[in-house]
């Protein structure tokens, strides 16, 4: 499978923001994802999955990203125009074409946070999925303890439908998980 940003483009289409490129990742990008997605502060409340280990895993996790067409997910690498520094990622999970809803996935560097940059990016891939994917609902699935991602949502015009308990478990233990929805305006 050939890695480039073109090759990846019919997938996942590579848009923009005013201070933000959100494109596919490729194997350009292994250091990236080894170093984020093993820092603990990026991975704290992704129960789902634990931190990575060794660049084998990391390159597994974009292998994963760049599966074919169809998939029910994708991810973006969000690049800073300024500079071409990687600094998070966000993008789609268990998308349900069939019923119009989608979860979003998404993290970011700490040294980006408080600076409004996963807002930015979240807008226009909120606007993406409601307008190219004909999504009508937006999920997200948050840890009730990760307060900043919960107001992030909330800012976005969320909604917090409940609390699924013990909706994870990890190493023997379970979690609840907060679930939000953002709503397509007609």
């Amino acid at each position: 499978m050939s890695d480039t940003p073109s090759a990846l483009a019919h997938r996942f289409p590579v848009l923009e923001t005013p201070r933000l490129i959100l494109r596919p990742l490729t194997f350009a990008d292994l250091d990236f994802v080894f170093r984020h997605f093993s820092d603990p502060a990026v991975t704290q409340y992704m129960l789902d999955e634990p931190p990575l280990a060794d660049l084998a895993q990391a390159r597994e996790l974009i292998k994963f990203y760049q599966d074919p067409a169809g998939n029910p997910y994708n991810r973006w690498g969000l690049e800073r125009k300024e500079d071409g520094a990687l600094i998070g990622t966000c993008g789609y999970h268990n998308w349900q074409r069939r019923y119009f809803r989608a979860e979003v996935g998404y993290d970011l560097s700490p040294a980006y946070w408080g600076q409004g940059y996963m807002s930015e990016a979240l807008r226009t891939a909120f606007q993406h999925g409601f307008t190219q994917m004909q999504l009508h609902r937006i999920e997200a699935l948050v840890y009730p303890q990760n307060v900043r991602s919960l107001r992030l949502l909330q800012k976005l015009g969320f909604q917090q439908e409940g609390l699924l308990r013990d909706y994870f478990c990890l190493d023997g233990q379970f979690y609840d998980h907060a679930l939000l929805s953002l709503l397509q305006k007609y």
